[in-house]
């Protein structure tokens, strides 16, 4: 993380390089350092991931002035909240984008969030193999040339191996 100054220089000359957006370069909460940011340079600024509210949301995109909207589920309060956020950011033309690709039901969820909003702008994902509890699951989520085929089954359309319950189960008796 740097002080708003350093960010401001980075950026700058980062631009040189068309990078695709710099992300989360300042403390979460240092709102009119990404003003400055975010008026001082043409690379686009993501923030968010950090954020666990709504009303903290609205000081980064009003205070802060940032460009692209990270949301985390797992931290923003789940579907309700996300969309929400999402909506508020619609509403000042901006972009969404998910934070939280540590685990496939992290995955899953972010799709299936991306796509309900209208302001959805790319989604972040890691095709590690070894993302946190892949190998739970009977199926994997995969990128296929870019695209990121969203699970159609019931809930979030993702089914646990029998084997992983039993390994992760609790004994009642």
């Amino acid at each position: 993380m740097w002080d708003a100054k350093t960010a401001l220089q980075r950026a700058r000359a980062f631009s040189d390089y068309r990078i695709f957006w710099l992300e989360e370069p300042l403390a979460a909460d240092d709102y009119v350092g990404y003003a400055k940011l975010s008026n001082g340079t043409d690379v686009r600024i993501a923030a968010g991931e950090e954020e666990s509210e709504r009303r903290s949301f609205i000081d980064l995109m009003d205070r802060g002035q940032i460009d692209v909207v990270q949301v985390d589920l797992a931290r923003c309060g789940g579907f309700t909240e996300a969309m929400k956020i999402a909506s508020l950011a619609a509403d000042r033309g901006l972009p969404v984008v998910n934070h939280g690709f540590t685990t496939y039901i992290n995955v899953a969820a972010a799709l299936h969030f991306l796509n309900a909003i209208p302001n959805s702008f790319i989604m972040e994902f890691v095709a590690e193999e070894s993302t946190s509890l892949r190998d739970l699951l009977t199926d994997t989520i995969a990128a296929d040339d870019g695209f990121v085929t969203i699970p159609e089954g019931p809930g979030l359309g993702l089914e646990l191996r029998p084997d992983a319950l039993q390994r992760f189960g609790v004994r009642t008796t």
